[in-house]
């Protein structure tokens, strides 16, 4: 019944309370811990059953529960019936063998435990005896059942009270533990809980017993390790004139340390770095900071107690997780329904495989890597992150690991630099250290070289079948099918077409390397030339598929230019009405021409990759707002490409003239490359959006087919379900069929996410506890000090304007656009349609290779993004300057 080193885990932690437990679990993990032994719980009980004791002790609770007698008259009556109880002979026999083996003559503490079941949700510190410096059977076995008895205490019977915690469950353990005589003693804590730090270790010291230490007596010396690798960074070496020993009597007393000692420091480098090795082994055992007392007795380090560190923040605490929207939020920006994420999520897995395998990573690789390849995503407030992490290690599988993450930072647009613990963390597959990794750098190296050379033929050839099999999904009648139908349809979309994308993800990563070069080489062969002549190389280039709605609409809207009636119907028109006044009126060739457009692009909406938004199959309304501004704006014409050309044009002249030679010859070669990526990046990330059009058709058909069974209460309630959740309906894999209820609690969770989050989160251990997703922002710090500017981005496409602003942040928002200034927090292929009637183009959020950014150097829209604070500073109506070549804002008005 004794609980020892020896114990199995359930027995010691059902038996030892929560100081035995956790001296079993130091002594398991190896650490150096003085000898011990806890009389469980079942003593406490078996003396509990002494004749008389159980009654009596139970009518004194019922007293006090009742009110006849307070917590202090209850204590007595209870301390008086132990004291007059005999401790039962099983104890003291069990004690006789215990001292055998940690020794009869040794000086012992003796402390009680909790170990009743509510002990694990309460704290019960401070509330039950210890005894120290106990010597001799006798004195052992009545401090044993004064533990007891302290279980029992007035401060601990108030403290169940309040906190209804059943008086008649009481358990207590009882630690019997040698006590050592340190030279040394003190405090380690694995963090730095007064810097609020994790990444730094703190220890304090003092000659001889810690008790001088804890209860703030003496001035003790404090040194400050490197938490990875233990280096000293800085110490503080107080003056020690005394110290605490334990006397003849068996007591502590201050006496005088030596001279020599008195202002040198307490810890050698040696024990120093025995600390830090103890507070790493620790640390690696309970998975969180931790309070150790220590002490060194003649050379050796032992470990007298630990316990998790509770004044640091929680956040600080827990495995890290580095969360990231900067590039993301262009296709998922805000809220982002469950359906839209479980579907994203899903694909990118299934894309990223196929990554892996046509760069030859072997399939044991590939599976060791199945726990981040799914969880590349995440949904933070109902909001779409990168799990940065899992991006790095994916990166981690290729040559030249070093090169790829900066290529991948600038093509995502993280530009915010990496805390040593994260950067510490982000490292090469280990795989490559090996003999056939080696080998397989070299093939991945081939394959990578070979799509270089391949590339545009592999990419001609993926959209000429892409087309070939989206034109047999979009003739399909999805609206008339079933729900179990539909999801047959989808997964063998999904086989056939996301199951064959290994031509746009190698281009997607020729492009972040080509790009990340090109970037490179500009800043580092052409500083002395305009930074953004980067941007200018690369206007120009045309054949974006991605452009082509907008030109299609163009061609609509200057045919109604030509004709007063038409032209006075579309802009009279309620844009919700659009389609049905044209149906109606005489101009059946034009409407004629409406119907091929939304036959042909009718997939596209704003936020186009999210499945919950209304495209122009559903609500043509879109349309008919394009045209109104066209028109209105007198824009009707194919934009000329002229400008964009003469900057192309310019720039390569500039570069010829500055560079020679090799670094020429090199720069023109990847510039050239970069281009085509760029091109084939924008049109593969089309054939996507086409995906995602018959994906959004296919889902609200099946929120139609789980309505009129009455499976869920609206048919668009369907994109509060999970995709998996969406087959389990048919697969009979849900494990609940009551849809509505969780239904109703996601409305409700979402609801709850209407503050926007930070472009950069840093979550520990469960994401949505302890962990925080919004800052305040600091905008007085944004300006220039000079007043030149009050905001700034990144610049894209050149050009200096003054116009007045209109703020658009969400397709419900007024669209109405007649050549103004365009500000929104971020945007997507959906928005392309807005741009013939705007100005200029400022947005929050973004990359140099975001979409926003390639088709504003198309089309020639002086453009700036990733401009921070810009819609919390500037609002619709106001009159600015932009200079989009120098990315800079200046307000002029604010009428």
């Amino acid at each position: 019944m004794l609980v020892t080193p020896k114990s199995t885990l359930f027995f010691a932690k059902n038996e030892a309370g929560g100081k035995g437990f956790n001296l079993f679990l130091m002594s398991q993990a190896g650490l150096p811990v003085p000898e011990w032994v806890v009389f469980g719980k079942r003593y406490f009980h078996e003396f509990l059953q002494s004749p008389g004791v159980k009654s009596a002790l139970e009518i004194s609770l019922d007293k006090l529960q009742q009110g006849s007698l307070t917590a202090a008259q209850a204590e007595q009556e209870i301390v008086a019936l132990f004291d007059k109880t005999a401790i039962p002979t099983s104890v003291e026999k069990s004690l006789i063998e215990a001292l055998k083996t940690l020794g009869e003559d040794k000086v012992f503490s003796v402390r009680s435990s909790a170990a009743d079941e509510d002990s694990l949700a309460h704290s019960f510190a401070g509330q039950l005896s210890s005894f120290l410096y106990v010597n001799g059977k006798d004195d052992i076995l009545k401090y044993i059942k004064g533990c007891w008895a302290s279980a029992f205490s007035e401060r601990g019977l108030v403290y169940r009270l309040e906190n209804k915690i059943d008086l008649k469950k009481i358990s207590v353990s009882v630690v019997l533990q040698r006590m050592i005589d340190p030279d040394k003693s003190g405090v380690l804590f694995t963090c730095d809980p007064v810097a609020k730090k994790t990444d730094t270790y703190v220890a304090s010291a003092v000659y001889g017993v810690g008790e001088g230490l804890v209860s703030g007596a003496l001035d003790a010396d404090s040194f400050w390790l490197d938490a990875n690798h233990g280096k000293l960074l800085r110490q503080e070496v107080v003056e020690k004139k005394e110290m605490m020993k334990k006397s003849s009597s068996g007591h502590c007393e201050l006496k005088v340390v030596a001279e020599p000692l008195v202002n040198t420091a307490s810890l050698s480098e040696q024990e120093l770095n025995q600390l830090h090795q103890l507070g790493q082994l620790i640390h690696k055992q309970y998975h969180r900071p931790q309070d150790i007392e220590w002490a060194i007795e003649n050379g050796k380090l032992y470990v007298l107690q630990t316990r998790p560190v509770t004044s640091l923040d929680q956040d600080l605490i827990g495995y890290p997780n580095l969360w990231d929207n900067s590039n993301i939020i262009e296709s998922y920006g805000g809220l982002t329904s469950p359906l839209s994420f479980s579907f994203a999520l899903r694909n990118y897995k299934a894309v990223y495989v196929q990554f892996c395998e046509v760069l030859g990573v072997p399939n044991e690789i590939i599976k060791d890597m199945d726990s981040y390849l799914g969880n590349m995503l995440g949904s933070v407030n109902g909001r779409v992150y990168y799990n940065l992490f899992n991006w790095y290690k994916l990166v981690g599988v290729l040559p030249g690991f070093k090169q790829n993450r900066e290529f991948m930072e600038t093509m995502m647009g993280v530009s915010e630099a990496l805390s040593d613990e994260i950067a510490n963390r982000i490292k090469p597959h280990p795989s490559w250290d090996t003999p056939m990794g080696r080998i397989r750098k070299i093939v991945t190296g081939f394959n990578f070289i070979k799509y270089h050379f391949t590339i545009q033929s592999v990419v001609d050839d993926f959209l000429q079948t892409f087309h070939r099999d989206y034109d047999r999904f979009r003739t399909m009648d999805l609206k008339r099918m079933r729900g179990d139908q539909l999801v047959r349809v989808y997964l063998d979309m999904e086989r056939n077409m996301m199951g064959r994308w290994k031509a746009p993800i190698i281009n997607d990563f020729l492009c972040m390397v080509h790009f990340g070069l090109l970037r490179k080489l500009t800043l580092t062969w052409l500083k002395e030339l305009d930074s953004t002549i980067q941007n200018d190389l690369l206007a120009g280039e045309g054949g974006l598929e991605s452009a082509e709605p907008t030109k299609a609409l163009l061609r609509l809207a200057n045919k109604a230019s030509k004709n007063e009636g038409l032209r006075q119907l579309i802009e009279s028109v309620d844009p919700k009405d659009g389609l049905e006044a044209i149906s109606q009126s005489p101009y059946q060739e034009f409407y004629k021409s409406v119907l091929d457009y939304l036959d042909r692009f009718g997939f596209r909406c704003m936020s186009e990759m999210k499945l919950e938004e209304i495209d122009l199959l559903t609500d043509p309304s879109y349309l008919f707002v394009c045209l109104k501004n066209y028109l209105k704006s007198g824009q009707t014409e194919i934009h000329d490409d002229t400008h964009e050309k003469s900057l192309r044009n310019g720039a390569e002249e500039k570069v010829a003239a500055h560079l020679t030679g090799f670094k020429k010859k090199v720069y023109f070669w990847v510039l050239k490359h970069a281009r085509k990526a760029v091109k084939n990046r924008e049109n593969t990330r089309f054939a996507r959006t086409r995906i995602y059009g018959i994906a959004r058709t296919i889902f609200q058909t099946v929120g139609e087919d789980l309505a009129s069974v009455g499976a869920i209460e609206n048919p668009r309630d369907v994109f509060w379900l999970t995709i998996e959740e969406v087959f389990g309906i048919y697969d009979g894999t849900l494990p609940s069929p009551n849809l509505k209820a969780f239904i109703d609690i996601r409305k409700k969770d979402y609801e709850r996410f209407q503050e926007d989050t930070d472009p950069r989160i840093m979550t520990r251990g469960a994401v949505y506890w302890n962990n925080t997703f919004i800052k305040e922002e600091d905008l007085s710090q944004i300006s220039s000090e000079t007043g030149d500017w009050d905001l700034k981005g990144l610049p894209c496409c050149p050009g200096i304007l003054e116009g007045t602003v209109k703020v658009i942040l969400n397709p419900t928002d007024n669209l109405e656009l007649n050549g103004e200034i365009l500000v929104t927090a971020r945007t997507d292929p959906g928005w392309v349609p807005l741009y013939p009637a705007i100005s200029g183009l400022l947005v929050e959020r973004g990359s140099l290779l975001s979409h926003s950014a390639i088709v504003a150097r198309e089309m020639g829209i002086p453009a700036i993004v990733s401009i921070p604070g810009l819609t919390k500073k500037i609002k619709t109506g106001m009159r600015v300057r932009i200079d989009a070549k120098a990315g800079t804002i200046k307000i002029l008005s604010e009428e």
